[in-house]
């Protein structure tokens, strides 16, 4: 069955950053299903662009797609999009204009990176918003996933844009901050995938935020509730509702990784130790494991099934409930 890989906009900002992604795609047997995000920072400044109608900042979008695209031999695949966005500055506000100029990220990066692909020879096919969205424009829900069958197509990399989609009239709608991990999951789910791989500039997920707690590390194994609860306390910059699909699926694992690491797996598994995660919550940390409730007992309060608030902060809560166990979860 066909992988489904999403591509994060950390990893993309230069034109040596698409090569880097598209001989990344290149190294899968069986091409995958790649989706996109926008070029780091992007889309804040689209947002801007919506607000303003600034034609200083659309310049400073316009040059610095161009000068990836330029560098890549693929200008002409982003120009009529590049048009689309100059026009855009004159167009009506409503509640659907925000979404609409935030669509210009990924678009504008998804048709790189095709560009890209196709050069290097591979056989690769551009789906741009396929999936079917109600019209809660800035957090919309996903109905159906259109052109399922060309996307499961074996043997053709189909590039999709993460983040934004289009409601039952076709306007561009978007899932949410952080929402191309969401879209990932969602096509796998859709297309039966077995695995969805989000690339990041992180190794993984990690068992403390490294700028506060130095010797935290990669956690080789996660259980899906644990990482469920780990969106939610804030453990990882996933979108809230990235799980909900590889949940629904049943049987679906999600990989998070950066290029160089073997990454973290999570899925229906349940390994030990009962304590994986500690992260900043207010004034102490919040704890999140197979055996969080257990911390209780100690004064900790259930956040929810997997995670437990604690009043010390999180690298006093890494070194007495993490570090202990940090031979077995290492092997």
């Amino acid at each position: 069955m066909k992988p489904v890989v999403k591509i994060g906009g950390s990893l993309l900002r230069s034109a040596s950053d698409f090569k880097r992604a598209a001989s990344f795609v290149a190294s899968y047997r069986e091409p995958p299903v790649v989706v996109v995000s926008a070029i780091k920072g992007v889309t804040d400044m689209l947002l801007e662009l919506e607000r303003t109608r600034s034609y200083l900042l659309y310049e400073e979008i316009l040059h610095r797609h161009l000068s990836v695209a330029r560098a890549l031999g693929v200008e002409e695949a982003i120009a009529p999009l590049l048009r689309e966005l100059e026009a855009a500055l004159k167009a009506p506000r409503g509640p659907w204009s925000a979404d609409y100029f935030a669509s210009f990220g990924e678009r504008l990066s998804a048709r790189i990176l095709h560009g890209v692909l196709t050069a290097m020879g591979m056989e690769a096919r551009l789906f741009e918003a396929p999936v079917v969205t109600d019209s809660n424009f800035g957090n919309a829900d996903p109905l159906r996933l259109e052109h399922r069958d060309e996307i499961a197509e074996p043997g053709v990399v189909a590039v999709v844009t993460g983040f934004i989609g289009r409601d039952r009239e076709g306007r561009f709608t978007t899932v949410g901050r952080g929402g191309s991990d969401y879209t990932a999951t969602y096509v796998g789910k859709e297309i039966g995938a077995r695995k969805v791989t989000l690339v990041t500039d992180s190794p993984g997920v990690m068992t403390a935020d490294p700028r506060e707690v130095e010797e935290a590390f990669v956690l080789p194994l996660l259980s899906l509730e644990e990482a469920v609860e780990a969106a939610k306390v804030g453990a990882k910059n996933f979108h809230p509702r990235t799980f909900i699909p590889v949940l629904e699926a049943g049987g679906m694992a999600v990989e998070v990784r950066s290029y160089e690491s073997r990454g973290t797996l999570i899925a229906n598994v349940y390994a030990p130790p009962p304590f994986k995660i500690a992260v900043r919550c207010g004034q102490g940390s919040c704890v999140v494991g197979l055996g969080a409730q257990e911390l209780t007992k100690l004064g900790g309060v259930a956040v929810g099934r997997y995670s437990v608030r604690l009043g010390i902060p999180p690298r006093q809560a890494h070194e007495h409930l993490i570090l202990p166990y940090v031979k077995y979860i290492r092997g």
